[in-house]
């Protein structure tokens, strides 16, 4: 597959005709500027999972102001990630600058998904399946959260797991909890979690979070 995409690309290079493609960082290069943007829409998976946050997209913005190449940069999950795609191609741009004339541009963009989620209301801000390519994922079906937590608390959770062949979260681990309170509340809930299962059983990790902002630490979260 990759040969295969590449080289009519090596083709046209080599021949001195693929146009030069630009970073949003390049000295003197002014960046493309949204003219219409198209929000995406939420899948009922995510709905369903409390699902909050941003993906990033990337893709070129070629010199007549069209995308291609457009891509996940930054993953959010359960569907979201090929929602903000399929939005960022229907964006339209007027392209980038160089010395005044347009020019190719890789870049990015973060689109963002918020739902009516109560500030004291546990929901998850990323989800992540080690899924093979191209192979099915657990689908979330009846999620459970801990219980709410007071107005003036903020508190961060990472849970990895294993989804069964029956659709059951196995072998559940907290990767990282901001607060050792919350732990046991976590761990009640995600056992009560159920999934359409893969044929195969899959490792997940989920990141959850309640409050105003996630806590912060010095540890890397997923």
């Amino acid at each position: 597959m990759r040969a295969t995409f590449l080289f009519p690309f090596l083709v046209t290079a080599a021949a001195g005709q693929a146009p030069k493609v630009y970073s949003d960082h390049d000295e003197g290069v002014m960046v493309p500027r949204v003219l219409e943007k198209i929000e995406p829409d939420y899948t009922e998976e995510a709905r369903r999972a409390r699902l909050e946050g941003t993906a990033e997209i990337g893709f070129v913005v070629e010199a007549d102001g069209s995308l291609r190449d457009v891509h996940v940069a930054r993953s959010l999950g359960l569907g979201l990630d090929e929602k903000a795609v399929d939005a960022v191609k229907g964006w339209h741009f007027a392209p980038a600058t160089k010395d005044g004339k347009p020019v190719a541009v890789l870049t990015s963009v973060e689109v963002n998904f918020r739902m009516l989620t109560a500030r004291t209301d546990w929901h998850l801000t990323r989800a992540d399946f080690d899924a093979a390519q191209d192979a099915s994922r657990p689908v979330v079906t009846n999620p459970d959260f801990p219980p709410p937590a007071s107005r003036d608390e903020n508190a961060t959770a990472v849970v990895s797991f294993d989804v069964d062949t029956h659709g059951v979260p196995v072998n559940l681990h907290v990767e990282f909890i901001s607060d050792d309170k919350w732990e046991r509340d976590v761990i009640s809930a995600m056992r009560g979690w159920r999934f359409q299962p893969a044929a195969i059983p899959v490792r997940g990790t989920f990141r959850f979070s309640v409050g105003q902002a996630p806590a912060r630490s010095n540890k890397k979260l997923f």
